[in-house]
């Protein structure tokens, strides 16, 4: 199965120069949850989540039309997988990343899409066959990339 199969394509995007109150309204408006940043060529230059957003909004202690995605995306890394690519293997990137979202690219570079955990649980049966994905490498990926940040946890746990 090819990421093309899995991913949605009708995708939003926004360039750097965006403010955050802009894509919130792009996340309500489009009922997502993340919006790719693409350049002038549509090509993906990084992520904004909605808990990106929210993370600016505490830290910088601004209001959102006065900030924009470039602040955000700055030093991202960013994961992406091309939509010839096998689901397996998006799935193997997305768990290296530890991310829940991954950007999909045409052959030029450009953005056609987007896959999320909940296409590739959308995919998922019981028993692997030819079209669908096997339930174990599955639960693996959102066991890793949805698990709790120990370390994290117990910063916060001993202040």
């Amino acid at each position: 199965m090819n990421v093309n199969e899995v991913m949605c394509s009708d995708v939003t995007s926004c360039g750097p120069d965006t403010s955050l109150d802009q894509v919130a309204r792009l996340m309500w408006d489009n009922d997502c949850g993340a919006v790719p940043v693409v350049n002038k060529k549509n090509i993906p230059i990084g992520i904004v989540t909605d808990r990106d957003i929210a993370m600016a909004a505490l830290h910088k202690h601004a209001p959102l039309w006065e900030m924009t995605v470039d602040q955000i995306i700055q030093g991202q890394h960013l994961c992406c997988c091309h939509q010839e690519d096998n689901v397996e293997g998006c799935l193997t990137k997305m768990e290296q990343n530890g991310v829940r979202r991954i950007l999909v690219t045409n052959a030029d570079g450009t953005l056609s899409g987007i896959v999320s955990m909940g296409d590739i649980v959308a995919a998922t049966t019981a028993r692997k066959s030819k079209n669908s994905l096997g339930i174990s490498n599955v639960l693996a990926m959102l066991k890793q990339v949805s698990g709790h940040h120990q370390e994290s946890v117990r910063a916060v746990i001993s202040r």
